[in-house]
């Protein structure tokens, strides 16, 4: 037991200001050499990875790896929006693509519409939205776009040679595909045909500075789905994502891994199988909003 003392006292004789600035130097050139490695594979805007990878923290919030996820509330998201609006900046949003990109459009807005707003609810989910905030500078737009179909194609078209472009596109598609064919496998040929073609417009889009983020599917929970949609199987949507991952992965287009993470964590309390409660939504709108600000 004395030598252990003695040991230990040495230990502690060691320790004076000079030793603690050795070793606090010692951490931050570690510390600043890590960062250079993450930066030199992963690029300097390490924000990325909210859109690809995370976990959930013990409090059962998202927590993406590389940055810190903001829970954005109304008053946050007007706050950073009239901010850019100061500077003359307009903001043109569109999200197309089908029911769940509405969803996706209808939480996002609610971000934006003060408490004494009135949004009104559309009684049809197959109608084009729009939303006008002239105090932010700010136009949202949802297009009623359910297939990878001649009307999504064009409007690309359209904004690849638009002399103002929307600032950011968000669309995903392949739910309604599962759906309209009956959970048939020849329709990914099709997907896959008509996926090609959003390629170029894409590419060029980004040249304008416009973002484009791709949503992959949300899984399903099956054991809830109602009849109407026992066709829809998490198989066949890993199937369609596959089909998006290949051929975007090399497009200028953002993949949007990080949605799937979300659902994967929450859809046990999705009231239908098909859609996120609440709570996932606005994680999910958090992440648009993190994405769009960066």
């Amino acid at each position: 037991m004395i030598g252990e003392r003695s040991r230990i006292e040495r230990i502690i004789d060691q320790i004076n200001s000079r030793n603690a600035k050795k070793v606090a130097l010692v951490l931050v050139v570690g510390f600043a050499f890590y960062h250079s490695l993450l930066h030199i594979r992963y690029g300097t805007n390490s924000c990325k990875w909210l859109l690809s990878d995370g976990r959930y923290k013990a409090d059962q919030e998202w927590q993406p790896y590389g940055c810190m996820l903001h829970l954005y509330s109304k008053i946050d998201t007007r706050n950073c929006l009239r901010y850019i609006a100061y500077y003359g900046t307009e903001t043109y949003f569109v999200f197309i693509g089908d029911t769940r990109i509405r969803e996706l459009y209808i939480g996002f807005v609610e971000h934006l519409i003060q408490d004494e707003e009135i949004s009104p609810k559309p009684q049809s989910h197959y109608t084009n939205l729009s939303h006008v905030d002239n105090k932010l500078k700010i136009k949202v737009d949802f297009i009623w776009a359910p297939l990878i179909s001649p009307l999504m194609v064009e409007s690309f078209r359209e904004w690849q040679h638009a002399v103002d472009p929307p600032s950011v596109i968000i669309v995903g598609s392949a739910l309604w595909p599962i759906i309209m064919s009956n959970g048939s496998v020849s329709m990914l040929q099709e997907y896959r045909k008509n996926l090609t073609r959003l390629v170029q417009p894409i590419d060029q889009l980004r040249e304008k500075k416009t973002k484009v983020l791709w949503a992959l599917q949300e899984p399903v929970n099956e054991d809830k789905l109602k009849h109407d949609y026992h066709m829809v199987s998490n198989e066949l949507i890993d199937m369609y994502d596959k089909q998006a991952i290949e051929l975007l992965s090399h497009s200028a287009a953002d993949l949007w891994w990080s949605v799937r993470l979300v659902a994967q964590g929450m859809m046990s309390e999705s009231p239908d199988g098909l859609y996120l409660a609440k709570k996932g939504s606005q994680t999910q709108c958090s992440n648009i909003a993190e994405y769009v600000l960066q």
